[in-house]
């Protein structure tokens, strides 16, 4: 091969190689266990409160930028 052939060859296979990669990114992936919780009956002035456990099974970074109840 010539001059220019192998580095365009090395240029190509590393272009190749990354694409590959990162094909195998999930990014973030949101797990919540228990995801509904029903407070029943609250009377009015009473502060009712649930902790959800929320899970960044991903492998980039989750960002919650909202949460809204229902």
């Amino acid at each position: 091969m010539n001059k220019v052939g192998i580095p365009a060859l090395v240029l190509a296979a590393a272009v190749l190689a990354g694409s590959v990669s990162a094909g195998e990114r999930q990014g973030p992936r949101i797990s919540v266990k228990d995801a509904r919780f029903d407070f029943g009956m609250v009377s009015q002035g009473t502060q009712a409160e649930h902790m959800f456990e929320i899970k960044n099974t991903g492998d980039e970074l989750l960002e919650i930028t909202q949460i809204q109840p229902t």
